[in-house]
């Protein structure tokens, strides 16, 4: 199972075993849910309902805040009482690999999951949709990742987390943080990859043709410089959604970028894939939060 996605896998397996949507054998819903701190601020229940309802499935999907202390109990509390997945967000997105039996290739490179699930011996296991969504994204925008002179600004968690997936689609990344050793360490990680992954320098300038912000908050010194390295379609995308990129989004726009999108369609995207892993069917993308 090294090079194939254990979700994948398991959610083709659960296609076999799940019963069909008008025929369902329990008047009990499906339990899941998302676990971050903090978490008032998630969307995830109403889209994974929105996307239950094209199938007629039964779901529980709830919010789970939590803590450090509490997380493997819960973790493994809620799969033994029956739970179907249960999504991860900050700050636990790293910390869940340590409660996992099994995390797919793409979760090793990144260290990252923000999918967790049971395989088919009810173990508990892991993957991320992250990068996935954004290429689905990016796709949705009809920009063409493969052989793309690609900037990523910032060295989180957020940028680890799709990275995978890019150097897989074959982009060509370029990684942009004030802290250099940051991104040397992601080098590292990255290394048994076999793509090189370059580090930003203002001299002599390059022309890129999409740059990928993945900082929590919209920073002008940092972006200024940046402008040399636009041509007329470049293509801008800000891994935040709604407001949280607006002063991003603006900032490019105000200076001749055209082609710019936040996060909200990777929001929607990524959220389908887990979808996928949990129920064996991959919903139709819709961006409604009713």
């Amino acid at each position: 199972m090294n090079d194939v996605s254990l979700s994948t896998q398991y959610a083709k397996s659960r296609k076999l075993i799940l019963p069909l949507p008008n025929h369902d054998t329990t008047d009990n819903p499906i339990r899941c849910g998302v676990i971050g701190n903090p978490i008032k601020h998630s969307q995830s229940p109403i889209i994974h309902q929105n996307f239950a309802k094209q199938f007629e499935l039964k779901l529980d999907y709830q919010k789970y805040l939590l803590t450090q202390e509490k997380l493997r109990s819960f973790i493994e509390d809620f799969f033994e009482q029956g739970g179907r997945g249960l999504n991860v967000t900050l700050p636990f997105k790293k910390e869940v690999i340590a409660i996992c039996k099994n995390i797919s290739k793409e979760s090793k490179f990144c260290q990252s999951v923000n999918t967790l699930y049971l395989n088919e011996k009810n173990k508990i296991c892991g993957d991320t949709t992250d990068g996935k969504g954004l290429l689905e994204d990016l796709k949705s925008k009809l920009f063409e990742i493969k052989d793309k002179q690609i900037l990523i600004v910032g060295a989180g968690g957020a940028t680890t987390s799709i990275l995978y997936a890019l150097l897989q689609a074959g982009a060509i990344i370029t990684l942009h943080n004030r802290t250099q050793s940051k991104i040397e360490n992601i080098q590292k990680n990255f290394s048994d990859m076999n793509n090189n992954i370059n580090i930003y320098s203002e001299h002599p300038p390059q022309v890129f043709d999409g740059i990928i912000t993945a900082t929590s908050q919209f920073n002008s010194e940092l972006l200024k410089p940046l402008l040399q390295n636009t041509h007329a379609n470049t293509f801008i995308y800000d891994l935040n959604y709604k407001e949280r990129a607006d002063e991003t989004l603006s900032f490019f726009k105000d200076n001749g970028i055209k082609r710019c999108s936040d996060g909200y369609g990777m929001l929607f995207a990524q959220a389908a894939k887990s979808f996928e892993i949990w129920h064996g069917v991959l919903p139709k993308m819709t961006y409604d939060l009713k």
